[in-house]
């Protein structure tokens, strides 16, 4: 039995997190913990709304429930979401968390940071942040790896991305791809000298990261490869976008602190411009 907490967001008419639950064959025999989180101002208003709260999912899952869904509702109040998200998480034991996608604007994101970006950074359980597609059955999967990286954690983190994929490929009836991305560098020299150092064509860069998924792979296959030059995020989506993806499977070591938030992580660039569905893995605790 898979276990799974939806977060269900109360405005949308549409219930994308249930819509991708019930997209599942039957065989993976899902247990489906539907949550309503809401912002209380005193007990007074909890004790108020809680009733009618409960009455409302209730309703929105029943049409879920009729089409052979099994699915348990809760509704919390929350001072931090992202936070309350993570505690019902753990309680339950859940194996993936199912959100809505929100995407920001810059200067959003400058402010304050997203519930979705701190659940990226923060949830230690596999994340799916929902697009609005109506379905991704079928689409290929797209596994964004870092094939050059110095962090020892991302070797491992590769295997995790790409055993996520293939997994999802497998009950979506979808092809694996892997996706890779290069940023060429900046020929820099000193005033008035000449810098004779030869610096590395972009064929050069690509045949290097096309050597390093061959190796990463080994005897394994996935649908196709695709090297792509640019910044990862934009990168990544842009394959996303070329192939038709479904969902893009990617990775994150969650940086945090000032540094966190200067160079920011490539799972939550990719989210901003995702056109699908997004899953976040971290490596095992």
């Amino acid at each position: 039995m898979t276990k799974i907490l939806a977060v269900i967001d109360p405005r949308e008419s549409s219930h994308h997190a249930l819509e991708r639950c019930k997209q599942q064959p039957p065989e993976l025999d899902l247990d489906i913990h539907a949550v309503l989180f809401f912002e209380h101002e005193s007990a007074e208003h909890y004790a108020a709304t809680f009733k009618e709260k409960t009455e409302w999912l209730k309703e929105q899952v029943t049409p879920f429930i009729a089409d052979g869904l099994t699915i348990t509702t809760h509704v919390i109040p929350f001072t931090n979401l992202y936070e309350s998200v993570i505690e019902l998480a753990g309680k339950q034991g859940v194996d993936f968390v199912i959100k809505p996608m929100r995407q920001h604007s810059l200067f959003q994101t400058v402010v304050r940071t997203s519930t979705d970006w701190n659940l990226i950074r923060h949830c230690p359980f596999p994340l799916l942040l929902v697009s609005e597609l109506d379905t991704t059955r079928g689409k290929p999967i797209l596994a964004a790896i870092d094939v050059r990286s110095d962090d020892d954690n991302h070797a491992t983190l590769n295997n995790v991305v790409l055993q996520q994929a293939r997994s999802l490929a497998r009950v979506l009836d979808s092809d694996t791809h892997i996706t890779t991305a290069y940023n060429m560098p900046t020929p820099m020299a000193a005033v008035g000298s000449v810098d004779a150092t030869p610096y590395p064509t972009s064929a050069d860069i690509m045949k290097d990261h096309s050597d390093g998924v061959a190796e990463f792979l080994g005897d394994s296959s996935v649908a196709a490869v695709h090297v792509e030059e640019g910044a990862p995020a934009f990168a990544i989506n842009n394959v996303a976008n070329r192939i038709g993806a479904g969902v893009i499977v990617i990775g994150t070591v969650a940086r945090k602190g000032i540094k966190g938030v200067l160079i920011g992580n490539t799972a939550e660039g990719v989210l901003e411009s995702s056109k699908c569905d997004v899953l976040v893995v971290k490596l095992p605790a």
